[in-house]
């Protein structure tokens, strides 16, 4: 593991239930952050959804929509079996309805 890589992981052990702040809370502090990990985990299993879920929640809170947008059709179209199904159904349309909210009053959550 690389210097880059091993200060991720620490940060990302700082974070008490990482993903439940990211994925359910939608409360996480450093957006920065989940960003970093969504890179990380999309560069080593492109083929997994949380990756780009991840990302897409992640560019929403820094602002960056179309790239939101991108991530989270992404994570879509990777959402095949019946588990990845029953993880992301309320993450996709709670992502969709913050999303499409964002871009009516051009502001986010």
């Amino acid at each position: 593991m690389n210097d880059p890589e091993r200060q991720l992981l620490t940060r990302l052990s700082k974070i008490e239930d990482f993903f439940r702040s990211v994925l359910y809370d939608d409360s996480l502090d450093d957006w920065y952050l989940a960003l970093d990990f969504g890179e990380f985990l999309v560069r080593i299993e492109p083929r997994e959804a949380m990756g780009y879920a991840l990302l897409a929640r992640a560019h929403r809170h820094v602002g960056n929509l179309e790239c939101a947008r991108v991530e989270l059709e992404k994570c879509r179209a990777l959402t095949r079996n019946p588990s990845e199904v029953e993880l992301f159904l309320s993450f996709l349309a709670e992502e969709d309805r913050l999303l499409s909210r964002t871009s009516e009053s051009g502001t986010d959550k």
